[in-house]
């Protein structure tokens, strides 16, 4: 079986839409959580979302840019993200099978913000039947989740796999994780594997507002995402994207690539429990991690860093909490552990994805990010949380997690390249 690494990354968040500065402003502990009024107009307790304010889709030729550009935000994202993925891989400057390469995408509400606005157009804000006349023919590719993995396969000319994923919270990993078996089991000689959400929509809000999952914490916006707090109540929604290259690395060696990191080891499980309710053991993320070490045979004791879940929500924290004590034991007190959250919210399929970028740059830097608004740790979530600010630490293995609606959970492992 081949080893699959890492040679390219493309970022879109709302602390950075370059590698680099990503890695800076979350080492930093940067919280860009803002106020959000819609919120407050729709009754909401929660007024905070993340975006990505610096972003803008430039450099693309024509007649991409043309194509792109009256589509739906996820997937300007999406296309920004990966844009950056490939040129920092390489890929695209050199000369290639065209069947070597695909293409695994994930998203979770693709364009909901634009179908939202569609149909209040086409409705006259449903005072009347839907009137199929103003739809513009752009509206399939700017909303469907589909149309930006077909899109970078002709663009980049990959006549490899193609997929799309809708596997919720999880879902930029488990693109990772096919994408590390098509290159593992010989299909691709690389992949291009990302996410990309903009979910900051009325309908969104309300719909994450009514099941409880948002933050419901009193005081300013930039402290309503706190995992592993006592005073957590909820998560805060934001937007994002992010890709990177899945290369064999056989393929990257011979043509002189930059590795990144090495994707040791990946799982994905079910709970078979409830839609959104967790077993507060934490055995079904327990069963998840303790398959992805198999996967990479590496050793509980060589874990050096997890990348948490870290929602924010009373219930997840505590789940991971347990998880992380029944798989690495007494071992698990040494073992430094973050969440992304705290700083750049939630981007639901990004998320997890955007979670990983994050512990490639500790693998990378030699320090582990922080865990932002922390102030009264819960006492069930007794672990290191990394609450007072990044630290040096030497990370040569790391563990990344993640949750989603519909009760399933992955975990990737991830090596310093070798």
């Amino acid at each position: 079986m081949r080893r699959a690494v890492i040679t390219g990354i493309g970022v879109i968040a709302p602390n950075g839409v370059r590698v680099e500065q990503f890695w800076d402003n979350v080492m930093a502990g940067s919280v860009l959580i803002e106020d959000e009024p819609l919120m407050a107009e729709l009754g909401l307790r929660c007024h905070g979302v993340a975006r990505c304010r610096d972003f803008r889709l430039t450099g693309w030729p024509e007649p991409a840019a043309a194509e792109l550009a009256g589509l739906g935000r996820f997937v300007h994202l999406g296309a920004g993200a990966a844009r950056a993925a490939m040129l920092d891989s390489g890929l695209s400057l050199v000369d290639r099978d065209r069947s070597a390469g695909g293409v695994v995408f994930a998203s979770v509400m693709g364009g909901a913000p634009e179908l939202q606005e569609l149909y209040r157009g086409v409705t006259t804000n449903g005072a009347r039947p839907i009137r199929p006349e103003p739809v513009p023919a752009s509206a399939y590719d700017g909303i469907c989740l589909d149309f930006l993995p077909g899109f970078l396969s002709r663009y980049y000319g990959l006549a490899g796999a193609s997929a799309v994923l809708a596997s919720g919270c999880t879902g930029g990993l488990d693109a990772l994780g096919l994408a590390v078996e098509l290159v593992r089991d010989g299909e691709l000689s690389f992949a291009l594997a990302g996410a990309a959400e903009s979910p900051l929509n009325a309908v969104t809000y309300a719909s994450l507002d009514v099941i409880g999952c948002l933050s419901r914490t009193s005081g300013p916006v930039s402290r309503a995402s706190r995992p592993f707090d006592a005073g957590r109540a909820g998560f805060v929604i934001s937007e994002g994207a992010a890709f990177v290259v899945v290369e064999a690395a056989e393929h990257a060696r011979a043509r002189g690539a930059r590795v990144y990191a090495e994707v040791a080891g990946f799982a994905s499980t079910a709970n078979g429990y409830h839609m959104t309710d967790l077993r507060p053991d934490g055995d079904s993320m327990a069963l998840t991690i303790e398959r992805a070490l198999a996967d990479g045979g590496v050793g509980r004791d060589e874990v050096r860093y997890i990348c948490a879940h870290g929602s924010s929500t009373p219930q997840n924290d505590v789940f991971e909490t347990n998880a992380f004590k029944t798989v690495f034991g007494a071992g698990v007190r040494a073992i430094p552990i973050s969440s992304l959250k705290s700083m750049i919210g939630h981007s639901l399929s990004s998320a997890s994805l955007l979670a990983l970028v994050a512990t490639v740059g500790a693998l990378r830097r030699g320090m582990v990010p922080p865990t932002a608004n922390v102030d009264t740790p819960d006492p069930a979530c007794d672990l290191d949380y990394v609450s007072a600010g990044a630290r040096p630490a030497d990370v040569a293995t790391a563990l990344v997690v993640a949750s989603g609606f519909g009760g399933v959970h992955s975990a990737a492992v991830l090596r310093r390249p070798r």
